[in-house]
């Protein structure tokens, strides 16, 4: 209703306006569009505002020069396969899914062409790295991006806090931080900036706002994005690269990054839901929060018997269907409830065997039950079946990160192969040429 009676007014003052002042706001704009064009490649944050910018160039004029790159740029946007055809992404992931796989194959045993794999993919991470401010930047309201990871790569032009904590953790697992310090200590400076003084971590920026604008959200599919808040999975993942770069280059830990850290700890725990849950934004929904929680806790320095981490892990356990997977319906991601899934899915299993790993959850016959489900969903290929997806934007539109389903599953095995080793007393990791082992009543005994 508001937004209607927003329009309205705005309908009957551009009858009215003085033709002067709105020369001056469209010049204003139009800079404003060229420096999101020029500082992103061309490609704006997303197709949805870059299709707007490109319209409003064009209104001006049709052979403008930033509108013809940001027209060959927009082929960027298109993704086509035999399967589904071809569609507009959101984003690509590059960046994203790299910080998640070198976590995962740094966590697995010592294949043949793992070692490979990790030197390769963190040189593109240290490739992809904001090394430098962009000219302007104060002037188009944005924060510093140097030293920030974008969700795609450098070209995007728009860090985030959670991405660059993710490449860090990535590169930590990679063991090639502690050669490079002045990346992360730019890592550092761009995380630090997108705390919020309620300790809590923004995605792009910190909270600028006193209050909230979700009232005039003009957008229909896409909830809570007027204004920046805390997010349990920004700080989790910001907390534990923090601790990461403190063990790389001890010099870091000074009084703002433990400082920084003490205060995002103190959210979480205030954050956490009474029955021990945290309600994540970026996925579905409270499992994919309660993973985030567990992580930021323990690396905040949680002990095995802390109460929140106990609570936390009994909620996972609580929610372990028949079959050892968990599954969480989507459809709650609107209602703020948890809204268990007719099936199991294998992303979900893996969020909650990771967490239940990480926190040293005694329960080993439940962890061997989860590990199995994941072994019996495996394709003869390596690979996991599409399911549900589990990523969400703002907590309303769902998205399909197509290489969750490898990574966070080969991450959880590898985490529970390591465990099931360290159970029996076998201190060596398997040779690439062993086969890893599969959950047994032995196993668990």
């Amino acid at each position: 209703m508001w937004l209607k009676v927003g329009y309205t007014i705005a309908r009957v003052f551009d009858r009215l306006h003085d033709k002067r002042l709105r020369a001056r706001c469209t010049e204003a704009i139009v800079r404003q569009i060229r420096w999101e064009l020029q500082t992103t490649s061309h490609t704006s944050i997303s197709p949805v505002s870059g299709l707007l910018n490109m319209l409003a160039l064009w209104l001006r004029d049709p052979d403008d020069a930033d509108l013809r790159q940001a027209l060959a740029k927009l082929d960027d946007w298109f993704w086509e396969d035999e399967e589904e055809g071809a569609r507009v992404v959101g984003a690509r992931s590059a960046s994203w899914d790299s910080g998640f796989a070198l976590q995962a194959l740094a966590a697995a045993p010592a294949f043949d062409g793992v070692g490979d794999a990790l030197q390769r993919g963190a040189d593109f991470l240290l490739g992809e790295q904001i090394a430098a401010s962009f000219d302007g930047f104060r002037e188009a309201y944005r924060t510093d991006p140097r030293g920030g990871w974008c969700f795609a790569g450098g070209w995007h032009g728009w860090p985030v806090s959670d991405c660059t904590a993710e490449a860090v953790l990535g590169l930590h697992a990679a063991g090639r931080g502690a050669v490079h310090a002045s990346a992360l200590r730019d890592a550092v400076g761009f995380m630090l900036r997108c705390q919020n003084r309620d300790g809590g971590f923004g995605s792009y920026e910190a909270r600028r706002s006193a209050f909230g604008l979700e009232w005039m959200n003009p957008a229909e599919m896409f909830g809570d994005s007027m204004t920046e808040q805390s997010y349990v999975e920004c700080t989790a993942s910001c907390l534990a690269a923090l601790a990461a770069c403190a063990e790389d280059v001890p010099q870091i830990a000074d009084g703002a990054v433990t400082g920084a850290m003490s205060r995002a700890d103190a959210w979480l725990r205030r954050t956490q839901e009474s029955d021990g849950s945290w309600r994540g934004v970026w996925g579905v929904q409270f499992i994919y929060g309660t993973l985030f929680g567990i992580r930021g806790l323990l690396s905040a320095g949680a002990g095995p018997d802390d109460p929140a981490l106990r609570s936390a892990c009994r909620w996972l356990l609580e929610r372990q269907r028949e079959d050892g997977g968990w599954g969480e319906h989507h459809s709650g991601c609107l209602t703020g409830r948890y809204v268990p899934h007719e099936e199991s899915q294998v992303i979900q299993t893996a969020w909650a065997l990771i967490a239940l790993l990480e926190a040293n959850e005694m329960n080993w016959i439940a962890i061997s039950r989860g590990a199995r489900f994941l072994l019996d969903a495996q394709d003869a290929d390596g690979t996991w079946p599409k399911q549900d997806m589990a990523g969400v934007f703002f907590r309303t539109a769902l998205l399909d990160y197509v290489l969750y389903r490898q990574y966070f599953p080969l991450h959880a095995l590898a985490l529970y192969e390591r465990r099931r080793r360290e159970r029996l007393g076998l201190a060596a990791a398997p040779r690439a040429a062993d086969a890893p082992a599969a959950p047994s009543e032995a196993a668990a005994a």
